[in-house]
């Protein structure tokens, strides 16, 4: 018998959020991980960076999606991160103070997230020459896991294994076939807005 994953929450987008946050700060982890083992540093110190950061705004919007704050597309992690209410401001800041405290001396904190607010857009494409900010890791990695700590003890979601409501493989694949044609309308829709 196959076994499928549900989740038991009733806001889909809110839920989502913190498990797309978490799975990206795990991604985040398994390649900082790998660093000892790679032979080339460089090749893995820009994917790190990348995806640190990706894991910072996905943690940061799952907070705001689930305190019912709008946010507006935007991507810059110190404009996000200002959105927050205070209270969460402050756990996460105490959480990073409590685990990194060299980020104590005043301005230390404002500025490693000056420069890590757009890195994850820099980094991605600083082989076309764009300017990308040299970015202190540890800041990284402790501000990635203050927010981790603080989305989770907030917002944990409970994924547990189920046997109802089970889809057939034809169903499933059905599904997928279904995902793929819209995904390439979508696209080409773009696409053909983008040439004209």
């Amino acid at each position: 018998m196959k076994m499928e994953t549900k989740i038991h929450n009733t806001d889909n987008k809110a839920l989502q959020s913190v498990i797309w946050a978490k799975a990206f700060y795990n991604a985040y982890i398994a390649l900082e991980q790998t660093k000892q083992e790679c032979p080339f540093e460089i090749m893995i110190d820009v994917p790190v960076i990348v995806n640190g950061c990706f894991s910072i705004e996905l943690s940061i919007k799952a907070l705001l999606i689930n305190s019912g704050i709008q946010y507006n597309k935007r991507h810059n992690i110190y404009i996000l991160f200002s959105l927050l209410p205070d209270s969460l401001q402050f756990e996460v800041l105490d959480h990073l103070l409590t685990k990194a405290p060299e980020y104590r001396e005043e301005g230390k904190v404002l500025d490693e997230l000056l420069l890590i607010s757009n890195a994850f857009v820099d980094w991605r494409y600083s082989f076309e020459g764009t300017l990308a900010p040299a970015v202190d890791s540890r800041f990284i990695s402790a501000f990635a896991n203050a927010l981790c700590w603080t989305l989770l003890a907030h917002y944990n979601v409970k994924i547990e294994k189920v046997d109802d409501d089970l889809k057939s493989d034809e169903e499933i694949d059905l599904m997928f076939e279904e995902n793929r044609r819209m995904c390439k309308d979508r696209n080409l829709s773009i696409i053909g807005k983008k040439l004209l």
